[in-house]
């Protein structure tokens, strides 16, 4: 048994034969939206040396504000080694502080590359968008 509600609805169908109804399905939330999700551009990210050290390989580390057990947007990442990741996970504003890392310009960076190849692989690069 899944809940409290299914417990019900078994002992009262098992004991008493009456049936309880379901209830409805939750809906998601129409305030909050998951974050966006790429796997391609976590790729493209892991595919990138060491933004800190320039080792390879590096790993997509998320950087952006989280819920409780839900990483960030794929679009904050920025690639890390493994070690530089935990210990980004670990402090993130003192990490940020001792390696001179302005997290936030980074990934603007990373995003304006990304977005601009895309748009080059789609046909779509304007001369407007090379500024």
């Amino acid at each position: 048994m899944k809940s409290a509600h299914q417990l019900r609805r078994w002992l009262m169908r098992e004991i008493h034969g009456v049936e309880i109804p379901r209830r409805p399905p939750a809906r998601a939330s129409a305030l909050h939206s998951p974050p966006a999700r790429n796997y391609q551009y976590r790729a493209w990210i892991r595919s990138l040396p060491s933004a800190v050290s320039g080792a390879a390989p590096s790993q997509a580390c998320h950087t952006g504000p989280h819920a409780v057990g839900q990483k960030a947007s794929d679009y904050t990442c920025i690639p890390l080694t493994w070690e530089e990741h935990r210990a980004y996970d670990r402090d993130p504003q003192g990490f940020a502080s001792q390696h001179s890392l302005d997290v936030k310009a980074l990934v603007k960076r990373l995003n304006r590359a990304w977005f601009n190849q895309w748009k080059m692989d789609q046909g779509q690069f304007d001369q407007e968008d090379e500024r």
